[in-house]
């Protein structure tokens, strides 16, 4: 058989997103963009909410801003969801212009288009494009 006789088969069930915002405009629009794309999205608008989903539900990538409101901060909750979680991508948004991109992980900064998020998530977890 030959590479090129081989079929791909799409995934059977979709990755489950967690978009972990505190502005709910924002976290509604990328979580819209992102179930129309395919995906399960979940949401969370403080640490201790992501925290909470993230020990009740399996997860396969975590979207998290820097600046989530509450304890533990936005880079330390996405530690310790990393840590309880394995394997978990994590990318990260940030208004923030002092933070360098890659010195986290993936990095959008705001304020960015859904569009620009679902791309990266794609990439993330070589999820293919909708036809």
């Amino acid at each position: 058989m030959n590479a090129a006789s081989v079929t791909v088969l799409p995934r059977r069930t979709p990755p489950t997103i967690l978009v972990a915002e505190a502005d709910v405009r924002v976290r509604c629009l990328v979580s819209d963009e992102l179930r129309g794309s395919g995906f399960r999205v979940l949401e969370a608008g403080s640490a201790q909410e992501t925290l909470t989903v993230i020990d009740a539900v399996r997860v396969d990538l975590l979207f998290i801003a820097l600046d989530l409101p509450g304890t533990p901060s936005g880079p330390e909750t996405a530690r310790l969801a990393g840590a309880r979680q394995k394997p978990m991508r994590i990318i990260f948004a940030s208004a923030d212009g002092d933070i360098e991109p890659g010195s986290l992980g993936p990095l959008v900064r705001k304020p960015y288009p859904p569009s620009e998020v679902v791309g990266l998530v794609m990439r993330s977890l070589n999820w293919p494009e909708p036809a």
